[in-house]
């Protein structure tokens, strides 16, 4: 059998950062440094005629589309609905009194969840913009007393389960029909605090991803760092068994330092797609039963997101100040 390859297709240069990315109907929605969502096509470079939507005060930190409907949130707190074929902003709600980290879709697109830096998890009818639940249980504090943040969060593929994950490395699996909590996990490795000479701490979950089959859980952030100053730690994937909650296998990357900022499978299902970076950007490819990497190269820019956008292995990636596209064979 042959070795994957990911190659890179094709590169943009963009003046923002693009922290999110999501896909419909072969169109993709990044949102940026600049307060606004952009469309792009597969290959990343800006769709003509599609000018960007201006609707937030601060950085887009999460987007999510279906059914011609776009949802974006942002470090200003709002959650904001639009049109996709016209533009138009639809609705805006302040959802959160601090900064919005997260958004997400269920698989049925009915139910939007949104994480952000008041600990609090919400679920929310996607159609109607009603609060269904407000699930609280992240400590708004690390053990040394300093604010903690709400990184990430992440639908099971039935639906039925939402795992959400914080700056201290804890990880909470909730009911979404009645938002009770079933499940607390602990990564502790992705929570660096330094004690001795800076009084900070570095690190926390920045992205989480269900297999397909629904048995465990992924999680992304980065291992033990040695100057809190820099993301100087090992790229680090840890999988947690949905059934019993414990920790059953762990990734630790030789070759590329920095935070994984965005897990997701193949579109076959067989490979998890890691991608981040620290100075410099990287995506690795990994074999979820063997914990090894098949295959881990490095990008032209610091990683926020990828998206695949067709079951060929084209893949879209967006981060500081580019967009590309690769494809995996």
């Amino acid at each position: 059998m042959a070795s994957p390859k990911l190659e890179l297709q094709r590169e943009h240069g963009r003046e923002e950062i693009l922290f999110s990315l999501s896909g419909c109907d072969g169109e993709f929605y990044a949102g940026g440094s600049d307060g606004r969502v952009h469309c792009l096509n597969p290959t990343g470079q800006a769709a003509p005629n599609r000018p960007p939507l201006e609707g937030h005060q601060s950085y887009v930190t999460g987007v999510a589309c279906s059914r011609g409907h776009l949802w974006s949130v942002s470090y200003d707190g709002l959650l904001n609905r639009w049109s996709i074929e016209s533009g138009r902003l639809i609705s805006s709600q302040k959802a959160h009194q601090k900064w919005i980290r997260d958004v997400q879709l269920s698989p049925d697109g009915m139910t939007l969840a949104t994480a952000g830096d008041d600990m609090k998890l919400r679920l929310w009818d996607s159609q109607t913009g009603r609060l269904i639940h407000n699930l609280e249980g992240h400590a708004a504090q690390s053990p040394q007393g300093f604010s903690s943040m709400l990184y990430t969060c992440c639908f099971s593929p039935d639906g039925a389960l939402i795992a959400s994950a914080d700056r201290i490395g804890e990880i909470l699996i909730w009911e979404v029909s009645s938002g009770q909590l079933l499940q607390r996990w602990h990564a502790s490795t992705m929570y660096t605090w330094d004690e001795v000479q800076r009084l900070r701490s570095i690190g926390g979950i920045r992205s989480l991803c269900f297999s397909p089959d629904q048995s465990t859980l992924a999680v992304g952030g980065m291992g033990h760092v040695q100057n809190v100053d820099g993301l100087g730690g090992k790229a680090r994937v840890e999988w947690f068994e949905l059934q019993s909650g414990k920790q059953v296998g762990t990734f630790e990357s030789e070759a590329h330092k920095g935070l994984i900022e965005g897990l997701q499978f193949t579109p076959q299902g067989s490979h998890l797609v890691a991608a981040g970076g620290s100075s410099k950007g990287f995506l690795i490819l990994l074999e979820p039963k063997a914990e090894k990497a098949a295959l881990e190269v490095e990008s032209p820019m610091y990683v926020h997101q990828a998206v695949f956008t067709s079951d060929q292995g084209d893949l879209l990636v967006v981060g500081h100040q580019k967009a590309t596209s690769w494809k995996l064979t």
